[in-house]
């Protein structure tokens, strides 16, 4: 039967190739408007039309591995990804999305392979470039003079036309006055680092400093509503092109470009490389260098990076703020801590972050940690595939746990999500890419997180907040001292509900949440590095120049 499908395909091409081909394309076509439509079963439909009408065509199979992956069904993608690269393996995105299947299962070393081959295929393309930075950052073998080197060579090659062109400074001839702050992002919604953005904009001093936004995607929602209504300037600039938008960044007179992005979803490292302002910082989104020479400061702690060998693994100089990177503002829809003070209840560990953060050496080490309490079990939100719950069953099988001290979830809206975490007794943080907004809500929702610190900064967020908090023996800096301080705290159980009934109240008058002496320490430092700008124009005689 097969066969004669198979044998009328054919026939059918070879009496009108080109209107089979036309067949063949839109069918493809109307999956691609499905899928951007979020309408997923539609999309597959258009791409099994098309796939029937062209066996192996290697379009179809890659666009059914991307609907795949994005349900998390990793070891389906794996294989549609592998069927797309036999048609055709000199397809760059085939290759990254290979990769990202990989890496997704674990399979580290032949992701790392198929992402260099991504970039050798188009080694100045920008996601080919950054896909296999977030991939190096995630992997503990990593070093940080490696990473440097790896950002240092991607953003060279990738940057090298746009820094010909960079605009020239100006307005460097008043120390005191009032700035002009631009902050770009992709993220003024409803996103992890919005938590973070709202204290930037809301309790600034209006009269030193005028703010800009440069929203970068065209994804809005309440957030951005709410976030738009502290600016005085607010630009949605995803379709201009990266001289348009240089050009507007320049035409603004922005003083001081504050990128919350990296090179993270929706940046604009193009627009940067050109220098459209005379300082330029990378906060927030990016908790590592970006490699960008363009960018001449990064802000952080002295808790998130120790002062010495985190200023030799950067790009950028580094301006530690003296309390806190982070001020975090909590949605008013989150709900209050659960009361837990059960002595005879089973011990809950829950894993809140993104499965992807989730290493096999995490997991190993949480098998680890359950056969040491024994009367305990673990939950993981964000895993929405039976592929995926099972891959974690047989993770923490091989340490002896049981499945049925196993609970997982899919991906989950804020409430639902938010009663998950109350439900739990104590967060475990990943390793090495910590936490950041979902520590601060676990903690805000009454739930202790235990942390691994390492040496860069996305592998010491979690020693940042905890330590904000006064919290730093929830901090590990080794794999033994990290099953210790879990494995204490869930045997004190008093100690435990203590901790948990004064999260909140702890929170609130910490550094984390004192929005106003963040704002101070914050443009305490956009003001010294603008006296240091002006001073060094003074001496080089440019101090007016554009």
């Amino acid at each position: 039967m097969l066969r004669g499908l198979v044998a009328s395909l054919l026939s059918a091409r070879r009496r009108d190739p080109a209107a089979h081909a036309a067949a063949v394309q839109s069918a493809l076509e109307a999956g691609v408007e499905h899928a951007r439509a979020k309408r997923s079963p539609d999309a597959e439909r258009c791409f099994l039309e098309a796939l029937r009408l062209s066996p192996s065509n290697p379009d179809a199979l890659n666009l059914l591995g991307l609907l795949a992956f994005g349900r998390m069904h990793y070891d389906t993608a794996l294989d549609y990804f592998s069927e797309a690269l036999r048609g055709s393996d000199v397809v760059a995105d085939f290759h990254r999305n290979l990769a990202m299947a990989l890496q997704a299962l674990g399979r580290d070393d032949e992701a790392e392979a198929a992402y260099r081959k991504a970039l050798a295929l188009d080694p100045t393309g920008l996601r080919f470039n950054t896909s296999l930075l977030f991939h190096l950052s995630q992997q503990a073998g990593t070093s940080p003079g490696q990473l440097l080197a790896e950002h240092r060579a991607c953003m060279q090659r990738l940057l090298r036309d746009d820094s010909r062109m960079r605009i020239p400074a100006g307005r460097l001839s008043d120390p005191e006055r009032r700035l002009k702050i631009g902050y770009l992002s992709g993220d003024f919604r409803a996103h992890a680092v919005a938590y973070f953005i709202r204290p930037l904009l809301e309790a600034r001093d209006r009269s030193a400093f005028e703010v800009f936004c440069y929203h970068t995607l065209d994804e809005e929602d309440e957030r951005t509503a709410e976030l738009r209504a502290f600016a005085e300037h607010w630009y949605n600039v995803m379709s201009l092109p990266d001289g348009e938008l240089a050009a507007m960044i320049r035409a603004h007179e922005i003083d001081i470009l504050v990128d919350l992005a990296g090179l993270t979803n929706g940046n604009r490292v193009h627009v940067i490389a050109r220098k459209p302002a005379p300082v330029q910082i990378s906060y927030l989104g990016y908790l590592g260098t970006t490699g960008i020479d363009a960018i001449d400061y990064r802000i952080t702690d002295a808790r998130a990076d120790p002062p010495g060998d985190a200023d030799l693994w950067h790009s950028e100089r580094l301006v530690r703020l003296p309390n806190s990177l982070w001020c975090f503002a909590p949605l008013d829809a989150m709900p209050a801590p659960l009361p837990r003070n059960d002595p005879d209840a089973r011990v809950v560990f829950g894993s809140f972050n993104r499965l992807a953060k989730v290493q096999p050496e995490m997991i190993q080490l949480w098998g680890r940690l359950l056969a040491r309490v024994p009367n305990s079990e673990i939950w993981f939100a964000d895993v929405p595939s039976d592929e995926s719950h099972d891959r974690l069953v047989a993770r923490l099988a091989e340490a002896g746990i049981e499945k049925s001290r196993i609970k997982t979830w899919g991906r989950l809206p804020p409430e639902p999500y938010w009663d998950l975490i109350r439900g739990a007794d104590i967060a475990l943080d990943t390793f090495p890419y910590n936490g950041g907004a979902t520590t601060c809500e676990c903690l805000w929702l009454g739930v202790p997180v235990v942390s691994r610190a390492g040496a860069m900064g996305f592998s010491r967020s979690g020693a940042s907040i905890l330590g904000a908090i006064g919290l730093p023996e929830l901090v590990a800096e080794s794999e033994d001292q990290y099953l210790d301080v879990a494995v204490g705290l869930a045997a004190d159980r008093s100690r435990l509900w203590e901790l948990r009934r004064g999260l909140r109240e702890r929170m609130r008058n910490s550094s984390l949440m004192n929005a106003a002496a963040f704002l101070r320490d914050l443009e305490d430092a956009y003001r010294d590095v603008w006296r240091r700008a002006c001073d060094a124009a003074k001496r080089s005689g440019t101090s007016e120049t554009g």
